[in-house]
């Protein structure tokens, strides 16, 4: 038996031994919650203590929950529309198509009044792609002026007139267009040669075997003879000439 004045610190020690241990007991325990308590705080503030049902936070799922899936955008793509084709037709080649043929070209004169005076006149020989394909000309047409009766060449051939206003070049010429040379005529009156009336036109272009005739747009006079050359004629050209 021990004594104690005052109140007993253990009242449940029957020895100073067991009122020792006891305190020491107690204090561990309380130690323990202090820790706990300091340790839940700590993780309060860096993770958060998560209390009963609620929701796992930094991406970790408690034990025997079921994970939930997160969505990923997906990254959708614009479509483009397909490129549109010109529906403008090119314009013929000149390396692929051959040679107009006499077969292949429909010829005109057309007069030129506007133009005309002083003993000269003018005329457009106007040659058009009648075919179904692409063809070239080139260069300067040759004329025979053809008499009215008998239906025959007469006179000298024609002349050149270099290229004043255009160039020689290769005309490509699609079906249905026309290229165009500028023929300048002299009166035959003024020249003192027999006279013969003249109601055609032979013309052979560059590298042609035959020539093709064309009547006049009206009846003229040519000379009866080799040495007078009433025409001059100019280059193919793809537009007629303008004074």
């Amino acid at each position: 038996m021990f004594h104690i004045f005052g109140p007993r610190p253990c009242p449940w020690a029957t020895t100073p031994r067991q009122c020792e241990t006891g305190a020491m007991t107690v204090m561990r325990g309380r130690g323990w919650s202090m820790a706990v308590g300091l340790g839940c705080a700590a993780a309060l503030v860096l993770a958060g203590c998560a209390g009963p049902g609620s929701p796992p936070t930094g991406g970790v799922s408690p034990p025997g929950s079921t994970p939930t899936a997160t969505s990923t955008p997906t990254a959708t793509s614009t479509p483009t529309s397909p490129s549109t084709q010109s529906s403008t037709p090119a314009p013929a080649d000149s390396a692929s198509a051959g040679t107009c043929g006499p077969n292949q070209l429909a010829l005109s004169l057309q007069s030129r009044p506007q133009d005309s005076g002083m003993g000269n006149f003018y005329w457009d020989l106007r040659l058009t792609n009648t075919g179904p394909a692409a063809c070239t000309v080139e260069g300067y047409p040759v004329t025979t002026l053809v008499g009215a009766a008998p239906n025959v060449p007469v006179g000298s051939v024609s002349d050149t007139e270099p290229g004043r206003w255009y160039p020689v070049a290769v005309l490509a010429l699609a079906p249905g267009t026309s290229a165009y040379s500028l023929l300048h005529l002299g009166q035959a009156g003024a020249y003192g040669c027999p006279l013969v009336p003249v109601g055609a036109l032979d013309v052979t272009l560059p590298g042609w075997d035959t020539a093709s005739r064309v009547a006049t747009p009206n009846p003229i006079e040519g000379c009866d003879d080799d040495s007078t050359v009433l025409v001059r004629t100019g280059p193919l050209a793809p537009a007629p000439v303008s004074f």
